[in-house]
């Protein structure tokens, strides 16, 4: 199980991917799937769903905003996208 934050650009992916490494948080930048991309960018950030407050907390702290953030989970071979935030 993980969690998905989708940001506004491509650009603030990478640079809140920047900050929770040099603190310590292990994150990923991927692609965003389908499912849930609506009008987003094509990159999102991945993470444990345990880090999601730190997450939060970083991005506010950068101006950066988080518009929304899914738990995903497998059921029957398929991933399943649950809105945790907002």
């Amino acid at each position: 199980m993980y969690c998905l934050s989708l940001l506004d650009s491509g650009n603030y992916v990478l640079h809140l991917y920047t900050i929770l490494k040099n603190k310590g948080y292990p994150a990923e930048v991927v692609s965003t799937p389908c499912k849930i991309a609506k009008n987003s960018c094509g990159y999102c950030l991945k993470f444990k769903c345990e880090n999601k407050d730190v997450v939060i907390q970083e991005s506010i702290k950068a101006g950066i905003p988080v518009r929304e953030i899914y738990k995903v989970t497998k059921a029957h071979y398929k991933n399943v996208y649950q809105k945790i935030y907002p």
